[in-house]
């Protein structure tokens, strides 16, 4: 996987994805046949992309960030 992109720290004025602590080993994933998208200031991102933001780094996972 590639690094993670690095953006800018959370704009409250723009549209960013709900933002969730780290998963642990034994969490169920629900999956849906259809993508819901990710976003980080105005940006759109897919399921599976990572980005980095003031340390710490994210993986869009259905419409939400997760921390990884």
């Amino acid at each position: 996987m590639s690094d993670p992109k690095s953006v800018e720290a959370a704009d409250p004025a723009k549209k960013t994805s709900k933002i969730t602590g780290p998963v642990d080993e034994d969490a169920t994933v629900v999956a849906s046949e259809t993508e819901i998208m990710c976003y980080w200031n105005d940006e759109e991102f897919g399921s599976g992309n990572r980005i980095s933001s003031e340390g710490k780094n994210y993986e869009c996972s259905n419409g939400l960030w997760v921390e990884v």
